[in-house]
């Protein structure tokens, strides 16, 4: 086996092993509060969304014009927007 198929093989067995989602073992159900763009919080319980990375709710970015853009704010409300007060 050349050595270019073998760290091929050695990253998918990696993935395969510890890189695949896992299953919850307690499932946990309720109206969510959105903490920033990739978190939720349920009955005081923190969840990062899976596969899921956005800017921080108090980070600010940059636009061409040079002018602050309050992304983070947005970034979480567009996911509030999205899960509005439906159980999650």
């Amino acid at each position: 086996m050349s050595k270019r198929r073998y760290v091929f093989f050695l990253m998918i067995s990696f993935w395969a092993a510890y890189g695949a989602p896992i299953a919850a073992q307690n499932l946990i159900s309720g109206t969510a509060s959105v903490i920033d763009g990739d978190t939720i919080e349920i009955h005081g319980t923190r969840i990062r969304l899976h596969a899921i990375d956005a800017i921080e709710s108090r980070q600010k970015c940059l636009l061409p014009n040079k002018s602050e853009w309050r992304c983070g704010a947005d970034a979480a409300n567009a996911l509030a927007n999205k899960i509005g007060r439906a159980p999650v």
